[in-house]
């Protein structure tokens, strides 16, 4: 070979080599961007989970412009309270004694077999509601049912005249039978006795621990100033002998009688 020839071959090959190289490395470059599309198709392609959203809470609707919710307002009964004890003494033999004179002739045995001949059922209304009866049954007679009505319409008339909230009476014992009281008297009750006024069908107890109200606002009375508009109401109807009163303080009620034949 001459000289000449071998001095193009020797120039030559450092371009060849070098075009090989470039080639080389774009083919590389071109392969991984290839693949780097394929993936992110792939990625594209699936469904995106789906994430579900906490529902914010509701925001409170500041109407007064107070800034945050308003604490339940007590209303209170500026009166002193009742020598409830002292005044609504009347004995239980007074009570029997009345019940025996305008009650029922006759003490129903058991609450299936009772004739309800002139007895009224006693039901809630605007003024009361009856409690769950355990021991004794939602009846009394004409005259005392008159009284408890009485009784409760003055207590929600006290209450609006005096600008207070609306409550209702809660009535807490009725009409019982001897089926009755001797349950009562395997419960451990003190007072379950057979010569009951409650037999009779004169006597109601009202509680003076709960009060019963219909009004969702934000103020409330404690039954403590409540029970100072019932001691007002009862003692009237004492005075104005329509009825006998014990304060039962065991039992948290009052006991009451109705002297209205």
């Amino acid at each position: 070979m001459k000289k000449s020839h071998k001095g193009l071959l020797v120039l030559a090959v450092p371009f060849v080599l070098g075009f090989l190289a470039g080639f080389l490395v774009r083919g590389g470059c071109t392969a991984e961007t290839g693949s780097g599309e394929e993936e992110q198709e792939t990625v594209i392609a699936e469904p995106a989970p789906v994430c579900e959203k906490e529902l914010p809470e509701e925001p409170f609707d500041d109407v007064d412009g107070l800034g945050e919710k308003p604490e339940p307002k007590e209303i209170i009964y500026y009166r002193d309270r009742l020598p409830y004890a002292r005044l609504f003494a009347d004995l239980n033999e007074a009570h029997l004694r009345v019940a025996r004179q305008l009650g029922l002739s006759e003490v129903p045995k058991t609450r299936d077999d009772f004739s309800r001949k002139g007895l009224v059922r006693i039901e809630d209304n605007d003024y009361l509601v009856v409690d769950d009866l355990q021991y004794s049954i939602p009846y009394l007679t004409e005259g005392a049912a008159e009284e408890l009505q009485r009784i409760a319409k003055a207590f929600s008339d006290s209450l609006e005249s005096k600008g207070l909230l609306d409550y209702k009476l809660v009535v807490s014992s009725l009409l019982r039978t001897e089926e009755d009281v001797e349950r009562l008297r395997r419960s451990g009750n003190p007072n379950a006795s057979d010569n009951s006024a409650h037999c009779y069908g004169t006597t109601f107890d009202i509680t003076y621990t709960r009060y019963f109200s219909e009004d969702e606002s934000e103020a409330f009375m404690q039954p403590f100033e409540l029970t100072k508009v019932l001691g007002e109401v009862l003692l009237d109807e004492k005075n104005a002998a329509r009825c006998l009163v014990k304060y039962e303080q065991k039992e948290h009620c009052f006991h009451i009688t109705s002297c209205v034949k």
